[in-house]
């Protein structure tokens, strides 16, 4: 059951000035943490209700199950290195796993470019949540089911130039990676303890789940 919920994050094929970003699994949603030049800058997208004014009744949590409802988009910036360290102890929100994928720089500085923009431009609603460490404010897009956290996150990484395999509705990630012939050894998955190879042309690929 597991297997078949999990989304695979498959990173480009090639990239000439490679950035790291990381996909936090928070347990039931996801959030993007993509460099800046302070820092860090951590991207979360959710229903409003529950995420911006902390409403995490039971009505709420149906209505936004089952309605579509007004969205939040949160952010923080924290002034840690951008590495699997820096986001590990520079947060003060729990983390089940880190994936981190390396993409495109380029890509990086347009994606963040474009959520600053967005977020930006919706400052006249902005509330803080110390509960997710995030400054929310509205979402152009209607939050749903068939449209959470953990979609947005694999369009966010879609932009970055990563595929997506599976359907991204729940924050079981992992992270498909080009094996090294010169390191000679795989990476063991953390949830399976089993990684699965697949041929892809000349490339031997695995998948790994990070911690």
């Amino acid at each position: 059951m597991l297997g078949a919920c999990t989304t695979t994050i498959v990173p480009p094929a090639s990239v000439d000035r490679p950035q790291s970003v990381f996909v936090l699994d928070h347990g039931r949603h996801s959030s993007l943490v993509l460099p800046h030049p302070e820092g860090f800058v951590r991207y979360a997208y959710g229903d409003w209700g529950w995420y911006a004014e902390v409403d995490t009744g039971t009505i709420e949590a149906s209505r936004a199950v089952l309605l579509p409802t007004r969205a939040g988009l949160g952010q923080s910036l924290t002034e840690a290195p951008p590495t699997r360290e820096g986001v590990r102890g520079g947060l003060r929100v729990g983390i089940q796993e880190i994936h981190e994928i390396p993409v495109e720089t380029e890509r990086v500085a347009t994606l963040r470019s474009s959520l600053e923009g967005l977020h930006r431009d919706n400052e006249d609603s902005l509330k803080y949540n110390a509960v997710y460490d995030l400054a929310f404010v509205e979402h152009p897009e209607a939050y749903a089911f068939w449209n959470n956290s953990n979609h947005k996150v694999a369009e966010w990484l879609r932009q970055l130039g990563c595929g997506i395999e599976g359907s991204a509705f729940w924050a079981s990630w992992q992270v498909k990676r080009r094996d090294s012939a010169a390191a000679g050894v795989g990476v063991k998955s953390k949830r399976d303890q089993n990684p699965f190879f697949s041929d892809r042309g000349s490339a031997t690929w695995l998948v790994e789940d990070d911690i």
